[in-house]
């Protein structure tokens, strides 16, 4: 309709200039000069028309028009006629803010046309851009009119656009402003990769809206259109786009648009706003100075060889430590245990009340007493295998389906701020735009596979004993293998598309595995009073359920309740353990004691201090983990789901430290194994932690101020930080779990009444 009015407007305009002056308008023409600044004075009744000769000039003309004395309420009109196209805007231009009846008016403008003969450039494919046997024709006509009645002045002028046609590997600079935006033509010449990067850096903190759009005109170069073509982002002082040759054959624009405010790049943009705060409106004189760069991105022979480098690198590993625990299996530590066929038999049967005051009075417990059932127990640890698989299949499916939906919706619109990416460093492959950090997850897939195949030679090998050693249970091994296998194919999904309300697809399976350590910690020496499969899940769902409503809706009222939820969860942990299960019996020989001791020393005092110590200093590092939680929400230092995962894996390590230390206190050994697997997980961690930390984006800020955290890529030209984090960690993992696996094969021929339980 926009087009269709213009083309009567400009019918009515050689209308009125054959006629020369019409119910008292008067319309002068004159003929036009590139290069040259022009100064008119308008009012309701003196219309110019300017006409310009043809330009065989290669390179679009941009148009710059100033006004010092326009009304906003009766703005100067500019209209630009070329042979196939029309453009218009006015003086004052008046763009829009992202606050409600407020409008900013930029009397300064300028705006680049799109060459009349882009079609005949771009179907030469000629890479050199030499006109050639092309014969390129430009035509202008510009015309100046206002419906004020009194004068008013304003400065054009029409320049080619000498530096239009870019060439990889040079930086170039421009400036923009809202009212004036800039468009470069970038062609893929013959030495040009399958995939370039466009590098954008800016040092004025404006916020701005970089498109790559086709070939074929018009230009969307305006905040209103900008989003209705191509691929596009926000940047606030660094940006990347990756594109590939197949998507624009014929070339490409890239347009650069100052934004007239800060919304867009804010978190207030944000679909889970962290922080409230308003946007801040620039002036209406502002200007952004930009550096761009366009240079290759890896070749096909690059991809090839980092895929093959890390599955080869995967199943060499894979190889090697599987056959090193087949023979610490059958010539290790564990070698030493008599291996003779033993019938057990479980007559369960409850404990009985002196069994239970015997239980919670004693002081030097052994693992004899809660190992009566070794069937039944084996029986519990698979339970832990079957509802890990089943909760991951259940979860994995919706996951899945979400995230590719979220990557289709970026193919389809080109929004690319809709997923958080390392935009320095993602290569896109088949319909994915950041293959390399969906594949760096191949190594959770891989050892985690592997891992249960070492588990299962040694369920094998060391069959279930009755008397001596730690009672086996590899159900939960086998749990936390499939766990492993499981976290490398959500966070594969999770990468596919990460953004704000899907972190916990990434984290879900960590949550998983860091309980699934702590209850085999507590199951070696309390299997029989250890927590089921089902409570334990149970557990875990509530926690990513906090999790999800921390992420969707982290207020304060959000945090005090999860933090006092786990205050009580603490609590009741805390009596379950040092009552080991039998909670309300405990209370009732509290409760005898106060009554025939009254309030006293001898009531209070703990019958086993040892325990009652430990149990003490857990408490107060998880009330001190408590504390940090709310420093973290009144400083905003970090999201709540990356808070709930460090309060786990805190956990987690402080019931491994925790163990190793009383079985030193116990002078019970460090199997051989135990320690190598130990001594190589704790260098894979300190390794991968330091890539951790240097994230290259941050999911809790905006899109465009996450791509200020934006790296380029460190490892075979392929992978990232956070790549290389993916791939040191999986065998991290692997290793902390041979760890646990091997840690009691001391004990392998000890008597259980001689094991204490601590």
């Amino acid at each position: 309709m926009e087009d269709i009015w213009l083309r009567h407007m400009w019918v009515l305009c050689v209308s009125l200039t054959v006629v020369g002056n019409i119910n008292g308008l008067e319309i002068i023409k004159k003929d036009g000069r590139y290069e040259e600044d022009v100064t008119f004075t308008l009012n309701a009744s003196l219309e110019y028309v300017l006409t310009y000769p043809p330009s065989s000039a290669i390179n679009p003309h941009t148009v710059k028009a100033y006004s010092s004395d326009a009304a906003a309420t009766l703005p100067i009109l500019i209209v630009v006629r070329q042979a196939k196209q029309v453009s218009s805007w006015t003086i004052p231009d008046v763009v829009e803010t992202s606050h409600k009846n407020k409008t900013l008016y930029f009397y300064n403008t300028s705006k680049t046309l799109c060459h009349d003969d882009m079609d005949a450039i771009t179907d030469s494919q000629n890479s050199e851009f030499s006109i050639g046997p092309l014969v390129l024709t430009q035509t202008f006509i510009v015309s100046l009119s206002t419906s004020s009645p009194v004068n008013v002045s304003i400065t054009v002028a029409l320049q080619e656009e000498k530096v239009f046609f870019i060439d990889r590997d040079k930086n170039y600079t421009v400036q923009v402003s809202p009212s004036q935006s800039r468009h470069k033509f970038f062609y893929f010449d013959d030495d040009a990769s399958d995939t370039i990067i466009i590098g954008i850096d800016s040092l004025d903190d404006v916020c701005l809206t970089v498109s790559v759009q086709d070939s074929r005109c018009p230009v969307r170069d305006s905040n209103k259109d900008i989003k209705y073509e191509g691929t596009y982002q926000t940047v606030n002082k660094k940006g990347a786009i990756t594109i590939a040759k197949r998507k624009y054959p014929k070339g490409f624009f890239l347009v650069f648009v100052a934004k007239p405010d800060d919304y867009e790049c804010s978190q207030e943009n944000s679909a889970i706003p962290m922080i409230t705060r308003a946007s801040g409106v620039m002036e209406n004189n502002i200007t952004s100075t930009i550096t761009f760069l366009v240079k290759n991105s890896i070749t096909y022979t690059v991809y090839v060889k980092a895929c093959f480098v890390t599955m080869a690198a995967l199943t060499i590993f894979g190889l090697v430590f599987t056959g090193v625990i087949f023979v610490f299996n059958r010539f290790g530590t564990i070698s030493k245990q008599i291996l003779k066929p033993v019938l057990v038999k479980d007559y369960i049967q409850p404990y009985s009340d002196d069994e239970i005051n015997k239980i919670i009075l004693g002081k030097d417990l052994t693992v004899n007493t809660f190992a009566k059932y070794p069937k039944r127990i084996q029986q519990r640890s698979f339970n832990y295998l079957s509802h890990t698989f089943s909760i991951a299949l259940f979860y994995s499916i919706p996951v899945i389906q979400l995230v590719v939906t979220y990557q289709r919706v970026v193919n389809l619109t080109g929004n690319q701020d809709v997923c958080y990416y390392n935009f320095l460093c993602a290569h896109p492959a088949f319909v994915f735009s950041d293959f390399n950090h969906i594949f760096s997850n191949v190594g959770y897939i891989f050892i985690g596979i592997f891992f249960i195949l070492g588990v299962l030679d040694r369920q094998h090998r060391i069959k279930i004993t009755k008397d001596n050693g730690i009672p086996v249970h590899y159900g939960l091994f086998l749990a936390m293998g499939l766990a492993l296998t499981i976290e490398g194919l959500l966070s594969a999904g999770y990468h596919i598309c990460p953004t704000q309300s899907n972190y916990q697809f990434d984290t879900s399976f960590m949550y998983v595995m860091t309980v699934l350590i702590m209850v085999k910690l507590y199951q070696n020496r309390h299997p029989d009073i250890n927590a089921t499969a089902y409570s334990t899940f149970s557990v875990i769902g509530g926690a990513i359920f906090m999790a999800v409503l921390g992420i969707l809706e982290g207020s304060l009222f959000i945090w005090i309740l999860s933090l006092v939820g786990y205050a009580s969860l603490i609590i009741i942990l805390s009596l379950k353990i040092y009552y080991l299960n039998f909670v309300v019996y405990g209370a009732k020989q509290f409760y005898s004691s106060y009554q025939e001791n009254g309030f006293c020393r001898e009531t209070f005092a703990p019958v086993r201090r040892g325990r009652f110590i430990l149990v003490s200093i857990a408490n107060i590092a998880n009330f001190g983990i408590l504390f940090v939680g709310l420093y973290i929400y009144l400083y905003n230092v970090t999201d709540f789901g990356t808070f709930l995962l460090g309060m786990l894996l805190s956990n987690t390590v402080l019931h491994i430290s925790f163990y190793t230390l009383m079985k030193i206190i116990h002078r019970e050994k460090i199997s051989m194994e135990s320690f190598i697997f130990g001594f190589i997980g704790l260098c894979c961690w300190i390794a991968a932690g330091i890539f951790f930390l240097d994230a290259a984006t941050l999911w809790t800020v905006s899109p465009a101020e996450s791509r200020t955290w934006n790296q380029g890529c460190i490892f075979l030209g392929f992978y990232d930080k956070h790549d290389v984090w993916h791939l040191l960690s999986a065998p991290a993992l692997y290793f902390t779990f041979l760890y646990l696996m091997y840690l009691d094969d001391d004990l392998c021929d000890k008597p259980q009444n001689e094991i204490p339980v601590f």
